[in-house]
């Protein structure tokens, strides 16, 4: 009706999706489709929801974006087009920013809702499409379910479906529906087309394999241009739907991998520790650093309850200080070492940013001598920076193991912070 039919995987994905039980209920009340950016599934979403709203009498369907702001433009767009076409008598709009709606005939509808806790509050919905669902992070998306599960409580066709482009580490919301629907789980239908991580992101045959909108939607000049604005990785994600661990990777691998060192500890310079706790308080870090740059991870282990006495232990043996943030999952054992007298460089925020900058331009000056470690390494090739509105950036604490990350950083801060060593008194004979 809108002039434009669907493409093979459109198609593919809404039959299987719209299988039925004996009992009337969606055979997969929970799908998950990933494909690159061009291939149309946005306005599938939106085709979807509306063919069901026609086909279904009291059919209830809600759909959102990354953010509220973007979805009222998905909404905005879908007006226009429905205006001109021959669905317009029969689509009643509200074009109400935030609360946009199409209703159509027999009690259905589509409504907009913001990717917020408490936005559908007091609904009862068939289906939730949530598109872009890679933008969504680990607390967003646990809003998010929160949000959305409630409604399908008294509505037995209920069906949720997850849409997007491959996303990184901190793509938790996607990340979480994906793997349990890659692990079979009763009741999920996982829909994925794109390259993988061995495929080369330069191959044009790769694109034409693995690229369901390719010449149809789009062109080959079209993602040649994107190639060029982009690196590898950020291509392989929007374009081939390729995984990623960050959207930018901070630390150079080159640089990273030249400043690795087998070489002991320098007996001439002095030291300064730090740990850092994950922030779900999973695992803690203990990280040392010379004056000359030379850092190693010390220990990382599960859990909270070690940590104090290990690092009563260290500073008894070596006589070094701590260099700590007290903010943060750090913070109770900041106090209790503290209180038992420790020797601790206590950081401000302002110390945490510089000492996260500090590592990478030492990294990229190839300065340091950094043990190889896999947690670090880890770390390193996950990190992603958290900007501060006043300038600078921390390490953020999602990823993988960053409180292994942010330990060597105040490591590093904290030797090139010491006090002066205390002078010997001298004495004369006369």
């Amino acid at each position: 009706m809108h002039g434009r039919p669907w493409l093979p995987w459109q198609r593919y994905v809404a039959d299987v999706i719209g299988e039925r039980r004996p009992d009337g209920r969606y055979t997969y009340p929970l799908v998950v489709v990933t494909v690159p950016r061009q291939c149309g599934k946005t306005t599938w979403a939106m085709d979807l929801a509306l063919g069901r709203c026609l086909t279904t009498p009291d059919y209830r369907v809600a759909y959102t974006a990354q953010t509220g702001h973007v979805t009222t433009e998905r909404f905005a767009d879908r007006f226009l087009e429905l205006a001109d076409s021959a669905l317009a008598a029969r689509a009643r709009m509200r074009r109400s920013a935030g609360t946009e709606r199409v209703t159509l005939p027999a009690r259905s509808h589509l409504k907009a809702f913001p990717p917020k806790p408490g936005a559908l509050r007091g609904s009862a919905m068939d289906l939730v499409i949530v598109d872009e669902a890679q933008e969504h992070g680990t607390v967003l998306g646990e809003q998010l379910d929160l949000t959305i599960l409630p409604t399908f409580t008294t509505r037995p066709r209920r069906q949720l479906v997850l849409v997007g482009t491959a996303g990184t580490d901190a793509s938790d919301y996607l990340r979480r529906y994906l793997a349990a629907a890659r692990d079979r789980l009763p009741g999920y239908a996982v829909f994925e087309w794109g390259a993988t991580t061995a495929d080369d992101p330069d191959d044009e045959a790769v694109w034409h394999a693995t690229h369901p909108g390719l010449g149809r939607l789009t062109d080959v000049d079209a993602l040649r241009t994107a190639r060029a604005a982009m690196g590898p990785a950020g291509f392989a994600r929007e374009y081939l739907n390729v995984w990623t661990r960050t959207g930018t990777r901070v630390i150079d691998p080159a640089d990273w991998a030249a400043v690795q060192t087998g070489a002991d500890r320098p007996a001439d310079q002095r030291l300064c520790f730090s740990f850092e706790v994950a922030a779900d308080r999973s695992a803690a870090t203990i990280a040392v650093a010379t004056t000359g740059g030379w850092c190693e991870l010390v220990e990382r282990r599960p859990g909270t309850e070690w940590l104090h006495r290990r690092c009563r232990e260290l500073q008894a043996v070596h006589a070094s200080p701590f260099a700590v943030d007290r903010w943060g999952a750090s913070g109770p054992v900041v106090d209790a070492l503290e209180l038992a007298g420790s020797d601790l460089l206590i950081m401000r925020t302002g110390d945490v940013a510089n000492a996260a900058a500090g590592l990478v331009d030492a990294v990229a000056a190839r300065t340091l001598a950094v043990v190889p470690s896999p947690a670090l390494s880890d770390a390193v090739d996950g990190c992603v920076q958290r900007w501060l509105t006043e300038g600078g950036f921390v390490w953020s604490l999602t990823g993988a193991s960053p409180d292994a990350l942010r330990a060597v950083s105040n490591a590093l801060w904290g030797a090139r912070h010491l006090p002066p060593p205390p002078v010997k008194p001298q004495a004369y004979a006369l």
